[in-house]
């Protein structure tokens, strides 16, 4: 639910900037031409919502394995793990086109070996390898520090966009972005092994926090 969540807020305020900026133009295009163009007018456009469909699809079989709680539905939970992966894959095309290989290797790349490493390593519970049980640890783990980049990125133009205040809907998008990112790492931190390297030290930490 946290994924869509997310999917969901970055897709419609992205569409809504986008149509009002085409408006403001005012070069008669109809509300349905200027969508279908924000949608798939480009490569980086079609990739970009091949991606948010595969996502939000990968979300529904989440919330579908997670339905009556931990532990989840293991074939549904790998499933959606490969959908995330192939999301992935398909926004790194996206923002390759735009321009962005370095966010392309961490949102796109990083991203998507964190998800299938977690799909293979899925198998191993039944299967009974203990190396491949902690390779899954890991790659849960790889997805969650592959949203660091981007986090980095949407909090540096929240920032250039609050101070400069010129353009809002700039400001809208970065805000959408950099809420929707913090939302996608809550839902990564919920699919954290507790057997992990990142939740177990978090947990640390924060035991050792009041003492300082």
């Amino acid at each position: 639910m946290l994924y869509n969540l997310g999917n969901s807020l970055g897709f419609i305020i992205g569409l809504g900037v986008a149509l009002a900026a085409d408006i403001s133009r005012d070069d008669g295009a109809s509300v349905w031409g200027r969508g279908v163009a924000h949608v798939v007018g480009s490569p980086a456009a079609t990739a970009l919502t091949g991606a948010t469909l595969v996502f939000f699809w990968g979300g529904l079989v989440y919330t579908r394995a997670w339905s009556n709680g931990a532990p989840p539905d293991p074939g549904l939970n790998r499933q959606g793990d490969v959908l995330s992966g192939i999301g992935a894959i398909l926004l790194g095309i996206g923002l390759v086109i735009m321009g962005n290989p370095w966010l392309a290797a961490s949102a796109g790349l990083l991203h998507a070996a964190g998800k299938f490493g977690s799909a293979l390593g899925g198998t191993a519970a039944r299967l009974g390898s203990f190396a491949r049980l902690r390779v899954a640890d890991f790659c849960k783990d790889l997805v969650l520090v592959s949203r660091v980049p981007a986090v980095l990125v949407g909090a540096a133009a929240l920032w250039r966009e609050l101070v400069l205040l010129e353009n809002i809907p700039e400001l809208l998008l970065a805000l959408s972005f950099m809420t929707c990112c913090l939302i996608w790492a809550a839902a990564d931190w919920m699919l954290l092994s507790p057997d992990g390297w990142v939740k177990p030290a978090a947990v640390r930490l924060a035991r050792r926090a009041p003492d300082a």
